[in-house]
């Protein structure tokens, strides 16, 4: 499973750590706190892959596997179930 910035939807995060993800459509901003621009760059350097994003998270943040791997796949859960992202 890979998890893909939806067509149309601009990803980026701001100076101030926020992840900020745009429609190219209707201009709508959403903006995401720091947590889940980590999340996000941990996505990006994995290839998409929550499973091995969740572990460097994990790792990095010396903090549970199992739990840092739900918080990633809730994240994700919202994130498809707002429009922005896709799963291949």
């Amino acid at each position: 499973m890979r998890v893909r910035l939806e067509q149309g939807i601009i990803a980026r995060v701001t100076r101030s750590g926020q992840l900020e993800l745009t429609s190219e459509r209707d201009g709508l901003r959403y903006r995401f706190g720091a947590t889940a621009a980590a999340m996000w760059i941990a996505l990006q350097q994995q290839g998409g892959s929550p499973e091995r994003a969740a572990g460097v998270l994990a790792r990095q943040w010396a903090a549970d596997p199992a739990v840092t791997r739900r918080d990633v796949d809730v994240w994700v859960e919202d994130m498809l179930r707002a429009g922005l992202v896709r799963v291949e």
